[in-house]
């Protein structure tokens, strides 16, 4: 922080300036939003003893407030720089009146604009880097970004039976974005997976069923309550009744067992992990579960979510339900499961769509 009365040093600036970049710049590991930081790019004192003016000033300013737009749809820094303003500690003004030495005050103080603002307002933007105005972002429904369906009978009399689908999500990157040394660079697909992430975009995965058998109407319940798992940057978190990977749950509901670790994209592995698990809703279909799982592939730039569905209900031994366990879409209909996405499409940041690839269409395991 800059101390009140005395000259501003250029690491001051400089600070906030690389503390900005790593946020909406290209960044690295959880930091990073893949676009165009101009206030880098033209900035005058990277190890220079050059004046910073006003225009300088305010592209920064432009770029704090494209962050805090983002996240809030609010301005961190209302107050633009006049022309010819001098910058303090807590205010600007158009002039100074020395005290002693190099000790001054500001004439006509400009207050909540000094550089002491810019430094609070970084705070602000960094405690929030993962935050997305509702403003700013565009979310599909219904399975719009992929979707498997199937209409043929499985499960029933072959107790046990499963089904289950892949789809992969592809980051291809591509896009120009300014690293830490001001310079622009185009964005690998790990870079992409990254900025989705950091931006506070999300993949929601879904699935229905529908069907006029008592057994399809509980499969139907099963999955529409279900719900949307709603995969992020650190957790999976959920708007249904499964159990979700946020770190709160024991998601594979074992009895005794313990609870897992929230799981998002930054604790991914090479290998399937459980993200969610919902059982079925009557009392003599309740055996009946499905489950989601997810990897990534080495590079980190393609993540796959394997959705599976278990039909292993024996048929209802108390009179209640049929006797013998009926197939899943007995009376015709259809099932299928999804993906959606969240992403950071406002105008102050937008990070591009990934590509879907439906690796297995739902069938028997």
């Amino acid at each position: 922080m800059a101390n009140v009365g005395s000259v501003v040093d250029g690491n001051d600036y400089n600070s906030i300036v690389d503390g900005v970049t790593a946020i909406l710049g290209l960044g690295s590991g959880g930091d990073g939003y893949g676009q165009i930081v101009f206030s880098k790019e033209d900035s005058p004192s990277l190890g220079t003893a050059n004046v910073i003016n006003n225009s300088e000033w305010n592209f920064l300013r432009s770029d704090i407030n494209k962050c805090s737009r983002h996240q809030s749809n609010t301005d961190a820094l209302p107050q633009d720089i006049p022309d010819n303003h001098i910058i303090g500690a807590d205010a600007s003004g158009p002039s100074v009146t020395r005290i002693t030495g190099d000790t001054f005050s500001i004439d006509s103080p400009n207050v909540n604009t000094g550089i002491n603002d810019w430094a609070n307002a970084l705070t602000q933007i960094q405690s929030q880097k993962n935050s997305i105005s509702a403003s700013q972002r565009t979310l599909t429904t219904t399975r719009a970004f992929a979707n498997s369906q199937r209409t043929t009978t499985w499960g029933g009399q072959f107790q046990g039976q499963a089904i289950y689908c892949e789809i992969r999500v592809i980051f291809s990157g591509g896009y120009e974005c300014t690293n830490s040394a001001g310079t622009r660079v185009t964005a690998s697909g790990a870079d992409h997976a990254r900025h989705f992430f950091n931006s506070g975009g999300q993949i929601r995965l879904s699935q229905f069923l529908s069907g006029a058998t008592a057994k399809d109407s509980d499969w139907g319940t099963m999955l529409g309550n279900g719900g949307n798992a709603i995969f992020e940057a650190n957790r999976t978190s959920g708007d249904g009744t499964a159990n979700y990977r946020d770190g709160n749950t024991n998601v594979d509901g074992d009895i005794g067992g313990s609870i897992e670790s929230a799981l998002g994209f930054y604790q991914l592995s090479t290998g399937y992990q459980i993200i969610a698990k919902k059982n079925g809703s009557q009392a003599e279909y309740a055996e009946n579960y499905y489950t989601l799982y997810v990897k990534r592939n080495s590079a980190y730039d393609e993540i796959t979510f394997k959705w599976e569905f278990h039909d292993i209900d024996t048929g209802d031994q108390t009179g209640i339900g049929p006797a013998v366990d009926e197939p899943v879409l007995a009376s015709g209909g259809s099932m299928g499961a999804g993906i959606d996405l969240l992403r950071a499409t406002g105008s102050f940041v937008s990070v591009p769509e990934p590509t879907p690839d439906i690796v297995t269409e739902l069938r028997l395991t």
